[in-house]
């Protein structure tokens, strides 16, 4: 089983400690895009190399598109060997109910819960738990963009890419609820044992991703681990 990890960074030291030097990762082929004097969007550096490596080419394999600092701490060959290649996969991923739940802002007709426990942490190193752990692959509406695994054959035949009009937020919840809406490709979490050290900001541009998102599909919602 051939697995191809691709990864952006622009912190170097982080990125050799928790992927280039990765033990775990060894079996893979790195794929790389030093970001430390441009600020390149991330869905371009993305969707070059699927059109480099997958598109143009008949090469079965798995896409494995990582933060710089997410980290698997297991054998990545016998964790992915065995998943059906007809979904996306991710580490972490939110799940939509209907119901009821209070928050402080009042009653709210929805509650989401995060599917796939991962450690999550800070540059020091110092992690809790986030996610519920799940025994197998479950369903989700979208998984957390620190970690997006793909088949080549399925990014091959739906020519599935990833929408350049959003550079570093809700890029991982366009694939999913686009693949999901267009091509009836559904999104499931794999456990893993595994860190992510950054916890992204909820700026200005990343509500301007999330309108975006509900501008172009028409909701109100996006289907996503961080709150929109």
């Amino acid at each position: 089983m051939s697995i191809k990890i691709v990864c952006i960074f622009n912190k170097t030291e982080i990125f050799e400690k928790v992927v280039k030097n990765n033990e775990y990762y060894k079996s893979a082929e790195l794929f790389t895009y030093d970001n430390t004097q441009e600020n390149k969007p991330i869905t371009k550096c993305y969707n070059d190399f699927i059109s480099n490596n997958v598109l143009n080419s008949d090469e079965d394999f798995w896409c494995l598109f990582i933060h710089q600092d997410f980290g698997i701490n297991e054998d990545i060959d016998p964790l992915f060997e065995k998943l059906d290649k007809k979904f996306i996969y991710g580490a972490v991923g939110a799940k939509f109910y209907k119901g009821i739940y209070i928050n402080r802002n009042g009653f709210k007709r929805f509650h989401v819960v995060n599917y796939g426990k991962i450690m999550q942490g800070n540059n020091d190193f110092n992690y809790y738990e986030y996610g519920l752990s799940v025994k197998n692959p479950k369903k989700v509406d979208a998984v957390d963009c620190c970690c997006i695994l793909m088949h080549s054959s399925l990014v091959r035949k739906y020519k599935l890419q990833f929408d350049e009009n959003l550079s570093f937020h809700m890029y991982a919840e366009e694939l999913c609820y686009s693949a999901k809406k267009n091509h009836k490709i559904k999104t499931k979490v794999v456990q893993m044992n595994c860190f992510h050290l950054g916890r992204g900001e909820l700026n200005e541009e990343f509500q301007k991703s999330a309108q975006y998102l509900k501008d172009k599909f028409n909701i109100k919602r996006i289907p996503s681990t961080c709150p929109n």
